[in-house]
């Protein structure tokens, strides 16, 4: 999710859209999403990597898709005696934050503030990665808290961006580099960046907005909150690793933010929790200019699956592909930021 003040980043929702009886192709089509692929889980494996239209091994955008995967690096850091989740910011980050006015210039002379340490000191490692810290989602100006830590839920690009932060500073290394190395290596996930590569050129697709513009965004900065680039089969393979570990799925379910109590949604470390009578989902959706994407899977059966679709219309067909591969009633598309 973006918000105002980021314009490359900021988009709108478009709503969800009735399937009705239309295969997933037709309904595609009639949504003028040019390319979209799911990859479905089974039992916590990748089973299949289905091109709805377009090919299956296109590389797309995932959007907020990427705070998973760096909320994942955090907890094997929390879980390797790196990292300390009650633990103040300002323990990592004792000379403060530089926080960047536009997250995409990020050199020592674009524009920033210095966060104090003794603001640091009042926020969590947790906080940041179940959004309860208090600050914006984007902020162009000094960041400042818009609720007092820890007091609620408030989607915060902002908070992943110092996790980011808190995770250069323990492995002295740029985030996108770190993931390459520890996280999208081991797990085969080569067609996967959280910085625009070479390669992706030919497979990479432009995003569809809302009045029929195209984007195809190089992003040459990582953030830890918005620019991962991957395919449906290597996001596949990240939740496949993720769902295996069922220590660090108890540590996401432990002690949620509630985000929506009359929907039964709330907020773990890293992962939106949707609670129901078929038990507790986790689920994440991306919106970026152009794109937009979701995540879902059982913690009980541990089947899920992930789409990434190229155009603004496209969390229709999310809500679609759910009902075939988790066919019970979701809140989480009856949740604002969502439809």
């Amino acid at each position: 999710m973006a918000g105002a003040g980021v314009p490359l980043l900021a988009s709108c929702a478009s709503g969800i859209e009735p399937r009705r009886n239309a295969s997933l192709e037709d309904f595609a089509r009639s949504l003028n999403v040019s390319a979209a692929t799911y990859a479905v889980l089974r039992s916590g494996q990748p089973v299949a990597t289905q091109a709805v239209t377009g090919a299956t091994d296109a590389i797309f955008q995932a959007a907020s898709l990427t705070k998973p995967v760096v909320a994942f690096a955090a907890l094997k850091m929390v879980q390797a005696g790196r990292l300390e989740l009650a633990a103040p910011v300002s323990h990592y980050l004792a000379g403060g934050y530089r926080h960047f006015h536009d997250p995409l210039r990020r050199s020592v002379r674009d524009s920033f503030d210095l966060v104090p340490a003794k603001i640091l000191e009042q926020i969590t490692v947790a906080q940041l990665l179940n959004h309860s810290s208090g600050f914006p989602n984007w902020s162009s100006k000094p960041l400042a808290f818009i609720s007092e830590p820890g007091q609620g839920w408030s989607y915060s690009g902002e908070g992943y961006l110092l996790l980011q932060s808190v995770i250069e500073a323990v492995t002295r290394t740029e985030l996108a580099a770190y993931l390459d190395r520890d996280i999208f290596g081991p797990l085969g996930m080569s067609d996967t960046s959280l910085v625009w590569r070479g390669a992706f050129d030919q497979r990479a697709v432009a995003g569809r907005m809302v009045f029929g513009l195209s984007r195809r965004a190089r992003f040459q900065s990582g953030l830890a909150a918005s620019t991962l680039y991957t395919t449906a089969t290597d996001y596949a393979r990240f939740m496949s690793a993720f769902l295996a570990g069922d220590a660090m799925v108890q540590m996401v379910l432990a002690k949620p933010v509630e985000v929506s109590k009359p929907l039964g949604l709330a907020w773990g470390l890293g992962w939106g929790i949707e609670r129901g009578t078929n038990g507790a989902c986790i689920w994440q959706w991306g919106n970026n200019p152009g794109f937009r994407a979701f995540a879902m899977a059982s913690t009980t059966s541990k089947d899920g699956f992930v789409i990434l679709a190229n155009s603004e219309r496209g969390m229709s067909l999310a809500a679609a592909i759910a009902q075939e591969v988790l066919p019970f009633e979701h809140a989480a598309f009856r949740f604002p930021p969502v439809a």
